[in-house]
């Protein structure tokens, strides 16, 4: 509906339920309408302008005998969309709609009229879309990177909103980026959630699947990838990487945990249908599940008291962005990739920004209902399947027989696919916490024959080698000495070990320091991450081979600094390196 219909200007007069009438008029501007708007930023609300019948000399005059017009339906607000495939991003596509326009007995007069104006028209020229979004989170946009986003040229990433323009709390004089983990085995799943979830009592969350997946497909295609996201970081579990194929072998504990828990929130759009996915393919009957769209119906027709149209069906995620985050959301061709396959870095931008989304989106939201006067309750969680409730005690009907799928039309404009630049990319890597035992395998099941000896008892292990123990006591005493190191102990102890025995490969190091090796990358990110954090010395020669077992972007997202040390990545190389890869 966004786009401009050319015809014959024409007086439409529509009853809408028992409200007046809605008149448009092809001498009336689009933009008068469009500052007709709603608290809130919500989208215009136009009133009756006055009839203005004038003949353009320029133009035929039309006689018509039938008194109604032969031309589409202005207006639509129920539109069917098939959202099968992504709930929370799509677009919607008109197949049915119900009309709550019609079009009366009104003689043509030749010219040409909008009908419609472009919805994201009314938002831009919203004087609230300028303004830094409302937040009590730690995690904000400052008012100098928002500014930035507004001024960057129309269509470009810079312009788009993303997880990576938020910061946090300063530590050591530099502000706090959000991270981003990148999980790919059921062990770190575990261990992220513990160290860095516990305790939240709001999370975002998203998945993301094969597109052309059906039943049959099996586990990892149906769900592909688990996005849960706080203020302050965003876990992206790849279960289609996992080792194993069975429910038990995909799933943490702490994961579904997490999901059941009912005390605790998850944010999202669409988020029953998503969660249908993991109740039917990973066993795990998630609670707790908060539907954004209900919440943002609330806020914005409880602002204008048009109570009516508070209802159930879902909108996209990038209209409620567009409407209370102020910026457009990322699009990008990745969003039909196939997410069963390693993640490139334009897919982890993408990925994570979709789970951060809600988080914030949650909290402003939140800040609007709370303003609003009465204040009406929160909306209850979707799988208790509840009416939203109206801050007087009026109910309204919960809907049941609206599709749960059924997204109503977007209030963004139809943007072209936008390709994230190199400087993009390398921007966003900083944000991306390679987790040291990121892709540590979980152990698969033993044969009888050796299930008894695959733990061994504390006196029958190995004595730690020699250089092992010298890397251990310098660990101590470096981070004795330095108080405020920022890097892991088990970090350090593995650059001590590289550092001061050049004679040792990474499979040697991976092997001594743990009974069942380590990976490499492991060690190579160990390694890395230390010398990052505390600016510790390294040969040259040595880091560079370090360095050349990770991909390119993220060498030079990361590492660039240690990576033009070495001259391994020359400055003029940064586009050739990223886009290489």
């Amino acid at each position: 509906m966004g786009k401009a219909i050319r015809r014959p200007a024409i007086v439409a007069v529509a009853d809408v339920g028992d409200s007046s009438s809605l008149v448009f008029n092809g001498m009336r501007s689009t933009t008068a309408l469009s500052r007709m708007g709603q608290s809130f930023s919500s989208a215009a609300r136009p009133s009756i302008p006055s009839l203005q019948r004038l003949w353009n000399p320029s133009c035929a005059i039309v006689f018509r005998g039938n008194s109604r017009i032969n031309t589409p339906r202005t207006i639509s607000t129920t539109i069917g969309a098939d959202v099968g495939q992504d709930h929370s991003k799509a677009e919607a596509r008109s197949t049915s709609e119900t009309t709550a326009v019609e079009i009366s007995s009104v003689p043509a007069i030749d010219g040409t009229a909008e009908a419609n104006p472009p919805a994201d028209e009314s938002l831009l020229e919203d004087p609230e879309q300028n303004e830094v979004p409302l937040s009590t989170t730690l995690f904000k946009m400052s008012e100098e990177i928002f500014r930035g986003a507004k001024n960057a040229a129309p269509g470009s990433p810079e312009s788009f909103w993303s997880h990576t323009l938020y910061r946090g709390p300063v530590v050591d004089g530099v502000e706090t980026k959000v991270k981003v983990h990148y999980c790919k085995s059921k062990h770190t799943t575990e261990r992220v959630l513990e160290q860095y979830f516990r305790g939240k009592k709001v999370l975002g969350f998203d998945i993301e699947w094969k597109p052309d997946s059906n039943r049959n497909s099996g586990i990892k295609k149906n769900v592909s990838l688990i996005q849960l996201a706080s203020e302050d970081r965003i876990a992206l579990f790849h279960i289609a990487l996992y080792p194993g194929d069975r429910i038990q072998d995909l799933v943490a504990p702490k994961l579904k945990e997490i999901m059941e828990d009912p005390s605790i929130s998850k944010v999202g759009v669409a988020i029953k249908a998503d969660c249908t996915r993991l109740r039917k393919f990973l066993n795990i009957n998630a609670k707790g599940l908060f539907e954004l769209s209900h919440l943002y119906k609330l806020v914005k027709f409880s602002s204008s008291k048009d109570f009516k149209l508070i209802n159930k069906k879902l909108v996209s995620l990038a209209t409620q962005v567009q409407e209370h985050l102020h910026l457009p959301m990322l699009k990008g061709e990745v969003r039909g990739s196939d997410w069963s396959q390693a993640l490139a870095m334009d897919q982890i931008i993408y990925a994570a920004s979709d789970s951060y989304a809600g988080v914030h989106l949650y909290d402003t939201l939140e800040i609007k209902r709370k303003a609003l006067d009465p204040t009406p309750p929160r909306p209850y969680h979707a799988e208790e399947n509840k009416p939203i409730r109206l801050a007087e005690g009026v109910e309204i009907p919960t809907d049941e027989d609206l599709d749960p799928d059924e997204l109503e039309p977007s209030t963004t404009s139809k943007r072209k696919y936008t390709k994230l630049t190199p400087s993009y990319l390398e921007s966003a890597a900083e944000t991306l916490e390679l987790d040291p035992d990121f892709d540590i395998q979980a152990p698969t099941a033993s044969s009888p024959t050796t299930t008894r000896s695959r733990t061994p008892s504390k006196s029958s292990r190995a004595p730690k080698h020699p250089a092992v123990l010298a890397a251990d006591a310098l660990s101590v005493s470096y981070r004795a000495s330095h108080p405020k190191n920022r890097a892991a102990p088990a970090s350090l102890r593995c650059y001590f070990l590289w550092y001061h025995n050049p004679d040792l490969s990474l499979q040697d190091i991976a092997a001594l320091l743990r009974e069942v090796p380590l990976q490499i990358t492991t060690v190579v990110n160990y390694i890395l991450e230390t010398i990052k954090l505390e600016k510790l010395p390294f040969e040259k020669e040595r880091l560079k081979s370090v360095l050349g077992m990770l991909p390119k972007d993220v060498v030079w997202g990361r590492y660039r600094t240690l990576a033009r040390a070495c001259d391994q990545l020359p400055r003029g190389d940064e586009s050739r390196a990223v886009e290489g890869n």
